[in-house]
């Protein structure tokens, strides 16, 4: 016997023991069937435009046996429920929708033994706030479905976590794809046709194979309205054996942000996020073909900062590593929620073991188990460590700085045009982006010649050289402002009145580099460089490149990967381009031996 009851045939109710398919065929379209939270061995299917909502989310149990809940009349909203065990053949499904324009939502499809919700021949549905886990087959699939929405839903062990089958024109949008086999696989498909964004970890965490597959995509659509390419931003994938495959043409950011790879998302893996901004400063390959992420999305980590990590789960972390004398200096700092001690800085060569707060030439008590630290830097040039220490000033982490005046120096003062200038830095704050440049002497600060970053070095060298005569002096900054740090003596340029070519170093592996240093090329603009074994004749250069009208220049140029001797030779111009009978020498370098 059913067990349902109706309130002036606006709102079914049914309850534990009754047939949800009975309150089905009793509905009139458009009427409300509210299920009581239950187990309800059954399948169902929606064969007129309902509202069904689940109160307390039912469980609708299929046993096994063909599908748990079938939409087959489009308009329909299906709320609350719990769907789960499937029969196992292709056209089963937890939830399976056959019908246009309904809305799924906060339902879970879960132990089905096909797909956890499935869409065939299915438009402009709205699926959304799902949750489909532990589907053999796949979590949700769209078969011949176009122009469908798939947003917010969290789909985790399943095989396919999204499976797109020749459909077009859908979008699938912040997603949480986890321990999926395949996060979201688009196969057998006219391409173009879907944008796939926001899904949170576009396939597997901790699972196997692959997260995204996009296959056999042969022509974009025809129809203007729809997209002429995939495309994939705002996922993130997380702790994948392979977080992406695409052999297609697919476009893997909007234009202004990508994707979130777990496996380039730090420095250590490449990315480096210099302003700031959430994103790596360099693309990234997607494995399959040529297809790359113009704009990954970068962690904390692609940040350059400085760390220590202490007992019990202390830590300590700056952005900078040597400071000016009395500046301030900031550090954040972890630690557990019943700690209570208090931080300090002390001289390096100090025991940590036996100091106390009396040692501290600046302090502070900690309050929380994580905040920031406004300490003061000591007056007096040299290492120092920042410590935590507990109540009892036992020590839980420790952090080495440096407090140094910076300077910058070049040598020598005085030498030709593209000769070697050496830059002697010290006591640069450690920012990635701290740099040095060079200036014609009295130019203003934004008025640089060239300029290079120091990457996070305190100390170092860097080497330049100038083409043209004049005075010059060089110019340390912090972290990409104007903030000056420290200037150099001034240098002095002399034009060189003879002709040169050097390269350097001497010897290179197969297929290294070396740089070409030439002097002495025609202010015509028509001097060329090549490179040739050491016996092959001028005429037959391995490889050519023009000067230009400076008188001196560098160059990089990659040396072949046969063994052998090797030099380059500098001329007036290309025969080809003057007519002349020879070419006219201007310079030989040394030999260079690949091998």
């Amino acid at each position: 016997m059913a067990m349902l009851s109706s309130l002036a045939s606006a709102t079914i109710s049914v309850l534990p023991g009754g047939s949800i398919q009975s309150a089905i065929e009793a509905a009139e379209p458009g009427q409300i069937i509210e299920v009581q939270n239950g187990t309800y061995l059954e399948q169902i299917n929606l064969t007129k435009s309902l509202y069904l909502k689940g109160l307390g989310r039912p469980i609708i149990d299929a046993s096994g046996k063909g599908s748990a809940i079938t939409i087959s009349a489009g308009g329909s909203t299906l709320l609350g429920f719990t769907a789960t065990g499937s029969g196992s053949s292709s056209e089963d499904a937890g939830i399976r929708v056959l019908s246009n324009g309904n809305i799924l939502k906060d339902n879970v499809a879960v132990k089905n033994n096909n797909y956890g919700i499935m869409l065939y021949k299915a438009e402009k549905n709205t699926v959304f706030l799902n949750s489909a886990n532990e589907n053999q087959k796949g979590g949700i699939l769209l078969a011949y479905s176009d122009n469908n929405q798939v947003w917010g839903n969290n789909a985790r062990g399943n095989g396919n976590g999204i499976s797109i089958e020749t459909s077009r024109g859908n979008i699938i949008h912040a997603n949480n794809l986890m321990e999926n086999a395949v996060g979201i696989s688009i196969s057998n498909y006219n391409f173009s046709e879907s944008i796939i964004k926001g899904s949170k970890g576009v396939s597997i965490q901790s699972g196997s194979s692959k997260e995204v597959a996009v296959y056999n995509i042969s022509e974009a659509s025809k129809s203007p309205s729809l997209p002429s390419t995939n495309i994939l931003y705002d996922n993130m994938l997380q702790d994948n054996r392979q977080d992406s495959f695409d052999d297609g043409r697919n476009q893997w950011d909007n234009g202004t942000a990508g994707n979130h790879h777990s496996s380039y998302d730090s420095r250590e893996e490449g990315c480096k996020d210099r302003n700031r901004d959430g994103i790596c400063d360099s693309s990234y390959s997607i494995q399959g073909g040529s297809n790359e992420d113009k704009w990954p999305i970068a962690s904390s980590d692609a940040i350059l900062s400085y760390r220590s990590r202490g007992m019990e789960g202390f830590e300590m972390k700056m952005e900078q590593r040597s400071y000016l004398p009395g500046s301030d200096v900031a550090v954040a700092y972890l630690a557990p929620g019943n700690f209570s001690g208090w931080a300090g800085i002390l001289r390096a060569n100090q025991p940590a073991v036996g100091s106390g707060q009396r040692d501290a030439l600046s302090r502070q008590n900690l309050a929380g188990p994580s905040g920031k630290l406004n300490l003061r830097a000591p007056e007096q040039e040299g290492p120092y460590e920042i410590r935590m220490y507990n109540m009892a000033d036992d020590p839980m982490a420790s952090l080495r700085f440096n407090v140094s005046i910076p300077t910058i120096t070049a040598t020598p003062a005085s030498l030709s045009t593209c000769e070697q200038i050496t830059v002697n830095y010290t006591g640069a704050p450690g920012f990635e982006n701290d740099w040095i440049a060079m200036y014609e002497s009295n130019s203003t600060d934004s008025s640089f010649i060239t300029r290079q970053y120091l990457e996070g070095n305190e100390n170092g060298t860097v080497e330049l050289y100038l083409p043209d005569p004049g005075r010059y002096m060089l110019r340390m900054f912090q972290n990409d402002s104007y903030n000056q740090l420290a200037a150099s003596n001034s240098i002095e340029v002399k034009e060189y009145s003879g002709r040169k070519v050097i390269a350097s170093p001497s010897h290179v592996a197969p297929g290294g580099t070396v740089t070409v240093t030439y002097w002495g090329a025609p202010a015509s603009g028509t001097g060329i460089i090549g490179m040739y074994g050491v016996n092959r004749p001028d005429k037959f250069a391995l490889e050519k490149r023009a000067l230009g009208s400076k008188n001196c220049g560098r160059m990089t140029w990659q040396l072949p990967y046969e063994p052998g001797n090797y030099d380059f030779r500098m001329f007036y111009s290309d025969i080809t381009s003057e007519g002349q009978g020879a070419y006219q020498l201007l310079g030989q370098s040394n030999g260079v031996t690949v091998g």
